[in-house]
């Protein structure tokens, strides 16, 4: 077995679908298996996705054991020479796969590999390429220095901000989001430590590769979607907490002596300094946007396939919501952009549309599935809805 995916799902059913079926697509030709670990969603995430995706090895686990225990209870029955950890809400293209595993087999340094991502309004996300959180890095961090010189290799090294976005190059963290691993380097260093809550697992696990003297590759040749982004509320007390801690752990396990003294110091003035950051913007009223539910939706649509009738509605969170389908040019603030990659138009093509669309809000659907998503501001989470009316066809296999 070439390739194992494996996927962690925790009530995002519509994301899923999406990742999944653009998973189909993209593992043509490759001798690979996808396996999702469902962390005892409570959407109906199993009973909607597991007729549409048969070829798809599901593992239902009892209660949330957490993102870390999840992906290495599923790695325990993956049978791949490489692992492609993937977070359901992405979407690859045709030829990601391909791609990053042809960049794995020439380069026998490259321990793991990272890629380009964009949002759901298809803007760059720097998390795709970052640094090791160094005391001064985890502090221009937490302070949001690294917004105000994004280009500077000093303030901005958590995400090497100095490093191109569009060059193939070795970098020190990658994403979880997608994370492509040998599987005899997962041997040696070991997988996800468990320990860590909620952010910091793909940064340690990142070090633990480059000190058993790998490389870690950010791959610039493709380009995936990932919709969350940054949208964990990074203005909230929690987010604060949580990344203190994530950060608290990594430095415990990796770094001794008056390194470490200094590193916890200086994480402690900077959780100071964000709090008090963050109680402002609470009391300014800057709290992160939520995405709105609209009354009505008016789209043009790219690649949605003229033999089939056009859905009425959709369905977003128990509410139907009805559609108008524009045939005629309409400006961004009158309609809404519908991609719908299928067979005449590729999911490669509807990322270059994703960011060539500026402010104009884009919905994604892959064809054959029953639901559909938007997200177009990178701190929104996004909605998702399914079908009403004369819905696509379901799933082909």
């Amino acid at each position: 077995m070439q390739l194992s995916i494996i996927i962690v799902n925790y009530n995002v059913r519509h994301f899923l679908e999406q990742c999944l079926a653009s998973v189909r697509l993209a593992t043509r030709g490759l001798q690979a298996e996808v396996l999702v670990a469902d962390n005892a969603s409570t959407d109906g995430s199993l009973a909607y996705l597991q007729p549409r995706f048969p070829e798809v090895q599901w593992l239902p686990l009892p209660h949330n054991v957490g993102f870390a225990r999840a992906n290495n209870l599923a790695l325990q029955q993956a049978r791949g020479r490489y692992i492609l950890f993937l977070n359901p809400d992405t979407i690859v293209a045709e030829d990601t796969l391909q791609q990053t595993l042809a960049f794995m087999e020439a380069n026998a340094q490259a321990g793991a590999l990272g890629i380009r991502m964009v949002d759901g309004s298809g803007r760059f996300l720097p998390e795709s390429k970052r640094g090791f959180p160094t005391p001064t890095a985890a502090l221009y961090k937490q302070l949001g220095l690294y917004r105000w010189f994004p280009r500077s290799a000093r303030f901005n090294h958590y995400y090497l901000g100095h490093l191109p976005e569009h060059r193939t190059q070795p970098v020190e963290v990658l994403a979880g989001a997608f994370m492509l691993v040998r599987k005899a380097v997962l041997d040696l260093v070991g997988s996800f430590d468990e320990r860590f809550f909620m952010y910091g697992e793909d940064i340690d696990l990142s070090y633990r590769i480059t000190q058993a003297g790998y490389c870690n590759y950010y791959f610039a040749d493709s380009t995936i979607i990932h919709f969350k982004g940054e949208s964990s509320g990074q203005h909230s007390l929690r987010y604060v907490r949580v990344f203190y801690q994530a950060m608290q752990l990594f430095v415990q396990k990796h770094f001794q002596g008056s390194g470490a003294f200094l590193y916890r110091g200086l994480l402690y003035a900077a959780i100071a300094a964000r709090a008090c950051l963050s109680a402002a913007g609470r009391l300014l009223g800057l709290s992160v946007p939520q995405a709105s539910l609209p009354a009505a939706i008016s789209w043009q649509s790219e690649g949605w396939p003229q033999q089939l009738s056009q859905p009425s509605a959709l369905l977003i969170d128990g509410q139907q919501v009805p559609i108008t389908w524009l045939n005629e040019p309409a400006t961004a603030q009158q309609s809404a952009l519908l991609l719908a990659p299928g067979d005449n138009f590729s999911m490669k093509q509807a990322i270059d549309k994703l960011q060539q669309a500026g402010q104009r809000p884009c919905w994604i659907h892959l064809a054959h599935t029953g639901s559909v998503l938007l997200s177009h501001h990178k701190n929104k989470a996004g909605l998702s809805g399914e079908w009403i009316g004369d819905a696509a066809p379901a799933n082909k296999s």
